[in-house]
């Protein structure tokens, strides 16, 4: 975790100082926008007794209702096999982005929507259960290009259903297109 952490550091930071220019660019935001992102993943459950971490990633696309405010489809996944067995967990919520400062990087994330936990047992079939997926989080988008931000970020999801209920803790870099 510290070594994602390092990196992340390390993509900013020569991001800025490559090109200090491009910090400059006004945090504008209008129209549509997309935003994919990788991370790390730690996975937690009511029943578990320790965490599993794994690589994780997340996918969102929408509009921009104002320079504070935007809104649109944010999807996050947590995928680990190990032993024959791949399991997996993700949310697609219609979400929020609430950027407190209109020409500020800072932003705050939140959405409610569906969940899925689904097991893939090598030679054996599969099993998924759907049900609510919450999601809050937070990042900083770091302007690189007129409409183009790196964008580090932390998000926690959550998936309840009838069996069972999963959460994830998930830290990782996106680029953002506004």
């Amino acid at each position: 975790m510290r070594r994602i952490l390092s990196v992340l550091m390390l993509l900013m930071a020569t991001t800025l100082i490559a090109n200090p220019a491009s910090a400059q660019h006004p945090h504008v935001r209008e129209g549509f926008w997309i935003n994919l992102g990788l991370g790390y993943g730690s996975l937690g459950c009511d029943n578990c007794d320790t965490r599993e971490g794994a690589m994780s990633g997340q996918f969102g696309i929408g509009g921009t209702l104002s320079q504070k405010v935007i809104i649109g489809l944010m999807t996050n996944g947590w995928t680990k096999s190990e032993g024959g067995v791949t399991l997996t967990v993700g949310t697609a919520v219609a979400g929020i982005r609430f950027y407190p400062s209109a020409t500020g990087g800072f932003f705050l994330t939140g959405g409610i929507g569906l969940g899925s936990i689904s097991a893939d047992f090598a030679g054996f079939g599969s099993e998924s259960e759907t049900g609510t997926g919450v999601l809050i989080g937070l990042g900083w988008d770091f302007r690189v290009g007129r409409n183009v931000s790196l964008t580090p970020f932390w998000n926690g999801y959550a998936v309840s259903n009838d069996q069972a209920d999963a959460n994830v803790g998930q830290i990782g870099l996106s680029v953002t297109v506004h």
